[in-house]
């Protein structure tokens, strides 16, 4: 009888295993245009999603990417951001921020002009018309709970998940819940990423890191206890991928260089994401 069944066994045809390639956008504020050029450089090494995450200014790249995976929409991506460094969608100064605070307001930015950005570039109304499955995540101001999208108006979800906590407002979205930046809980958010079953992972990781002590300024030494913060999540995070998972990881090596709203600094960015890139796919082909 085992002879038997060792014979049916046989006689079945392997099981193939699927590919299934998910990106993983981490957030990173203006650091956000290095994965457009970081895009262009996998999508010419034939390197595309079948699924994506995203947070932050990272779904907006995912996004974007989510409804054409082209090297078209790569270009149109890269136009978006160098419109971004010509017309600043978050501006102000720190006699104004300041006093925004004295005041009790919420938050620095009306949001208003980053509303307006995403509205006219962003080609489609809801989320769930992506050609490729996009979660979007974002954070209940209520619970610091993530909260995962694949539908709804996707220009509200793209300002919840971009509203950087007392920089921009809060968003109230469609079920009537409040809802602030996604990356703030999980700033490359590989947990939801592994929850796919993905064969191979691509992280486009822009997430800010600590200063070196000679650029250390008042703010960044302000946000240290909030990145070292982050910094943990992510280390846990990164402990939840299966070690025998295919992954390329794809990680912009100077982020400090760029400050959250440097928006000049968009040109710089998108060919060091490029750069990066390059760098990502050489390293992984010398290890065979």
């Amino acid at each position: 009888m085992a002879r038997f069944r060792l014979l049916d066994r046989l006689r079945r045809p392997a099981e193939v295993v699927r590919e299934h390639t998910v990106f993983v956008f981490s957030g990173g504020s203006v650091r956000g245009a290095a994965q457009a050029g970081m895009l262009r450089v996998l999508l010419e090494n034939g390197i595309v999603p079948d699924e994506i995450v995203g947070v932050s200014a990272g779904a907006l790249n995912g996004v974007y990417l989510a409804h054409d995976p082209t090297i078209d929409q790569v270009g149109r991506l890269e136009d978006l951001w160098r419109d971004v460094a010509e017309n600043a969608p978050i501006r102000g100064n720190l006699v104004r921020n300041v006093a925004s605070i004295l005041r009790g307001r919420s938050s620095f930015d009306s949001g208003d002009r980053l509303r307006a950005l995403i509205d006219e570039h962003v080609p489609m109304e809801d989320l769930a018309e992506v050609s490729v499955p996009c979660h979007v995540g974002t954070t209940d101001a209520a619970t610091g709970q993530v909260t995962w999208w694949t539908s709804g108006p996707v220009v509200d979800l793209l300002c919840a998940s971009t509203a950087v906590p007392g920089v921009l407002p809060v968003v109230e979205l469609a079920d009537g819940t409040r809802h602030i930046d996604g990356g703030v809980v999980c700033n490359i958010p590989l947990r939801k990423a592994v929850s796919l079953a993905p064969t191979r992972l691509v992280v486009l990781d822009v997430a800010a890191k600590f200063a070196p002590a000679g650029k250390q300024t008042a703010l960044s030494l302000m946000m240290v206890g909030v990145r070292a913060a982050a910094a943990e999540l992510i280390r846990q995070q990164w402990l939840d991928v299966p070690t025998d998972l295919d992954v390329l990881h794809v990680e912009l090596p100077t982020v400090d260089d760029a400050p959250d709203f440097e928006f000049g600094l968009v040109p710089e960015l998108l060919v060091a994401g490029m750069e990066a890139a390059e760098t990502a796919l050489a390293e992984r082909s010398a290890r065979g």
